[in-house]
């Protein structure tokens, strides 16, 4: 099996700027070159990212951008010495950005090889040739907005990751709103507040759902795309997103199968893919931001807990749902990069005072889910109040005192996830309304 050395796989004609540059001024280049993120050449010798996302970001939590690059944040980069084996690298294009630097013996920028240059090795043929894109659409929410909601509501879906929002006129999906867009309206400086059918891409470009890896993989190589947009090939509905990371993901796994048809020599190499796998996976459902379980994976066990619920309906189970009173206060007053700290400082605190068998989880925004096994309702009640209180005397660095209100609810036999968990976001705004920083 042969496995390509990162030099042949680098791209070597990219935008590079230094770490003293204004970010306006990298908007500018990224703009004109139409890339998604940018090298920085850092005057120690590192090298780092600055993304699409990252820009967005900054637009919305600094009142310019001719901050230099090295003030604002960037991602710092792995290097990689030219003539490695893909195979020995692996592991470092795990982060949610998948870029790498490749380095020569002097320590000069060779290249840079992406997830996007991994999947262009990809032979076809070691891919799944039948399975299908329905098997991979439950790793993304679908970020979606009508036609004429305002730009800025879409740019600011946009902070957290490199992802799109796709754009809905009278309920069918008209276009797109990708990260790269971003980069070419803020350069523009185009009016947050127009709607965003002025500045849409479209048409849409789908794919159905019926399509198979290989095809897949074919066409994000031909359209040079990031993702996919899948939809229902019978209502036309959008239904999902596969990115190139879902699909390497699926390389990986597939890879592994070869190998296991070799000789012993060779099971060094399983061993490498196999931990590739599982840690894309565990990736898939972990929120970038505050390394809990995201949306999708919560969806996912409470479906699991219904199930064993209806086999043993005897052991009830709870969910609470908790949302930080004020945030958009903290936001407003610290700037996004503090609230990105008391999210992920809540969350740890929150998961301080749960279970093993308690799954917590971003369930959007500042707001969090929890799923209790084999919890009452009272005993749930107890452990959202124990987090309430306990919260509402922790000291954040800068923002003081932060409270937070919960919801509780607990499953009733025969009503589906959506319904329980209806309830308990109708308990939450209960609240809210009864003046926050309480249970309901």
């Amino acid at each position: 099996m042969f496995f390509p050395l990162v030099d042949e796989l680098a791209t070597t004609d990219i935008v590079s700027v230094p770490a003293r540059l204004a970010v306006r001024d990298a908007l500018r280049q990224m703009s004109q070159r139409a890339v998604r993120n940018i090298v920085v050449e850092e005057a120690s010798g590192g090298f780092g990212l600055l993304t699409a996302s990252d820009v967005v970001r900054l637009r919305f939590s600094m009142p310019n951008l001719d901050i230099a690059i090295s003030e604002a944040g960037y991602h710092p980069l792995p290097g990689i010495a030219k003539g490695s084996s893909l195979l020995d690298v692996l592991d470092l294009f795990d982060g949610p950005h998948g870029y790498a630097a490749v380095v020569d013996a002097a320590g000069s920028l060779f290249g840079i090889v992406s997830n996007t240059d991994i999947l262009g090795s990809l032979d076809p043929q070691l891919m799944l040739q039948r399975q299908q894109l329905r098997d991979l659409l439950r790793r993304h929410a679908i970020k979606k907005l009508p036609h004429d909601a305002p730009l800025g509501q879409a740019l600011a879906l946009l902070v957290d990751s490199d992802d799109a929002v796709i754009v809905l006129d009278r309920g069918a999906a008209a276009g797109i709103v990708t990260t790269q867009d971003a980069i070419r309206l803020l350069h523009d400086g185009v009016a947050l507040t127009d709607p965003l059918h002025l500045h849409m891409s479209s048409p849409l470009h789908a794919v159905t759902y019926d399509l198979t890896v290989a095809e897949a993989v074919s066409t994000l190589r031909e359209k040079h795309f990031k993702r996919l947009v899948v939809q229902d090939p019978a209502s036309r509905d959008v239904i999902g997103i596969i990115t190139q990371q879902d699909l390497i993901g699926v390389a990986y796994s597939r890879w592994a199968d070869l190998m296991r048809h070799h000789a012993q020599e060779l099971r060094e190499i399983i061993d490498v893919l196999e931990r590739k796998t599982v840690r894309l996976e565990r990736i898939a459902a972990t929120d970038p931001l505050t390394g809990v379980a995201n949306r999708t994976r919560f969806e996912a066990l409470l479906l699991d807990e219904q199930q064993r619920h209806e086999r043993s309906p005897a052991t009830p189970f709870s969910v609470l749902l908790f949302d930080i009173d004020h945030f958009k206060r903290i936001n407003d007053t610290w700037g996004h990069n503090r609230g990105d700290v008391v999210l992920k400082a809540v969350a740890q605190h929150a998961q301080s005072h749960l279970r093993q068998i308690d799954v917590l989880a971003r369930w959007g925004g500042e707001e969090f889910a929890v799923l209790l096994p084999q919890t009452d309702l009272a005993a749930a009640r107890g452990i959202a109040e124990r987090i309430c209180k306990s919260l509402a005397h922790t000291e954040f660095d800068q923002v003081g005192r932060v409270t937070a209100s919960f919801g509780v609810a607990v499953h009733q036999a025969g009503e589906s996830g959506a319904v329980l968990l209806g309830r308990a976001d109708d308990a939450l705004y209960r609240a809210k309304r009864n003046g926050r920083n309480r249970v309901e």
